[in-house]
């Protein structure tokens, strides 16, 4: 016979995953801090270039996380078009605050995301589920392409220009068709918004003084697009740090440290980023709450 999991017992599992995950997450993050500390003088130079960063550079990595955030409000948008109305700012609020609720365990801010839909916006939690489990096969299946596209022009005399841009003409041409209209509409923003990642790898890897050419900011860029949707790591805390720095020697002719230092600094601008419009995205909502409750 087989055994029923009572759902409190579910329920006390995926906390203690997400404890674990948090954990382990940390624990990678510290390691990678370690590291760098560690072989301090295998990245000297780097370290002195990142104390007196480019404000250019600087500019580039912080825009670009708020347009990751933006692009990625706008695909739901479209997406969760097809069952009830959002607001392009009420959305945006959403992600950005589901955005700073992700680095807790278990990614509450997906499921604050469903409970708001639901409550405020009369959309089902299946809907919503849905739409998400959309996102994240598209964000899987333009990162694997362009990631293809990379190793097709590295060993053909096609270039990467055209493979990289073939998606944009396919995608508005499914576009025109209404059934697969927002579908194509949200893969045009999510391969949009793998460029604005790859833009942010390069900035970061600028600022520590050791460039990388766009196609390796590229790879970057799908590698850490993947990696944040790996369950049980907060947008991918600690893991990320660690692909980067173990994929640097293969990609670049830097060492392990030198990429582990480039995604801290990525994180870094991350987390203050996320973490402002995150707390303004909260404090938007509720404000709207409030105000909604009053107006009844």
């Amino acid at each position: 016979m087989t055994p029923r999991w009572a759902p409190d017992t579910v329920a006390r599992s995926r906390r203690l995953l997400g404890w674990v995950g948090l954990l382990v997450g940390a624990g990678l993050l510290a390691a990678a801090l370690a590291t760098v500390i560690h072989r301090r003088d295998v990245i000297e130079a780097a370290l002195e270039a990142a104390r007196h960063p480019a404000p250019v550079q600087v500019a580039v990595l912080l825009v670009t996380v708020v347009l990751n955030i933006v692009l990625t409000a706008l695909l739901f948008n479209v997406l969760i078009s097809r069952y009830g109305r959002v607001g392009i700012v009420e959305m945006q609020a959403l992600i950005a605050a589901a955005s700073l609720l992700n680095f807790v365990p278990f990614r509450p801010g997906l499921f604050g995301r469903i409970a708001y839909h639901r409550a405020i916006n009369d959309i089902p939690a299946a809907a919503t589920f849905k739409v998400t489990l959309i996102g994240i096969g598209l964000s899987v299946a333009l990162a694997g392409y362009l990631a293809a596209a990379l190793a097709v022009s590295a060993h053909t005399p096609v270039p990467l220009w055209l493979l990289a841009g073939l998606p944009g003409p396919a995608l508005a041409a499914a576009a025109l068709r209404p059934a697969w209209r927002r579908v194509a509409a949200a893969a045009l923003l999510r391969y949009l918004d793998l460029f604005v990642l790859a833009a942010r790898y390069h900035a970061a890897f600028a600022l520590m003084g050791t460039p990388i050419d766009h196609s390796v900011a590229l790879a970057f860029g799908c590698l850490g697009l993947v990696v944040a949707l790996v369950p049980f790591f907060g947008n991918g805390l600690g893991l990320r740090e660690w692909v980067i720095g173990l994929a640097a020697p293969l990609l670049t002719p830097y060492v392990l440290e030198l990429g582990l230092t480039a995604d801290l600094v990525n994180r870094a601008a991350e987390l203050l980023v996320v973490t402002g419009l995150g707390v303004i995205g909260i404090a938007w909502l509720a404000r709207r709450r409030r105000t909604e409750r009053h107006s009844i």
